[in-house]
């Protein structure tokens, strides 16, 4: 069954469509996640003699330290984008193209817990022997939502 486009949809499919991830996004994802490791820290310090307890709130301090990291590490490359869909196929940020014809699927995976939305995810399975059969990438910064990434590559891959 064909789809129908305008010619001016179809002139934009001609384009590469570059993938960015949202400054918003990055920067109250950084906030959350210093200040969890704050709180974490005062937690670490108010429980200096019970071992256990330092040792959990340290890891988990550790952890979201590393996430707010993450999080400042990606907002100083907001010029570059998080992948290109085009008609080859996608191309990450470390170069790597994944052909239409080599993804077997493609699926974006909205993560949540007792219906709290925690995290999304792209989820791609290959036929290629090298990367891995199954790439995943992180998607809770992007600007773009679920619905829009799998028409984006409907299109592209047809």
């Amino acid at each position: 069954m064909e789809i129908y486009s305008s010619a001016s949809q179809q002139e934009r499919t001609r384009q590469d469509r570059p993938v960015f991830y949202s400054r918003t996004r990055l920067i109250a994802g950084a906030t959350l996640w210093v200040v969890v490791a704050v709180v974490l820290a005062v937690l670490c310090i108010r429980t200096q003699d019970k071992n256990i307890g330092i040792l959990i709130a340290a890891g988990f301090g550790l952890l979201a330290a590393w996430l707010a990291v993450k999080c400042i590490r990606t907002l100083a490359n907001i010029g570059t984008p998080a992948f290109v869909i085009g008609h080859q196929g996608l191309t990450f940020e470390n170069g790597l193209l994944l052909p239409w014809h080599n993804i077997v699927e493609n699926t974006w995976v909205n993560q949540d817990y007792m219906g709290i939305p925690i995290g999304k995810q792209i989820q791609i399975r290959t036929d290629l022997p090298k990367p891995k059969a199954r790439v995943l990438r992180r998607a809770t910064a992007l600007e773009i939502s679920g619905d829009e990434y799998l028409a984006l590559c409907d299109a592209y891959a047809a």
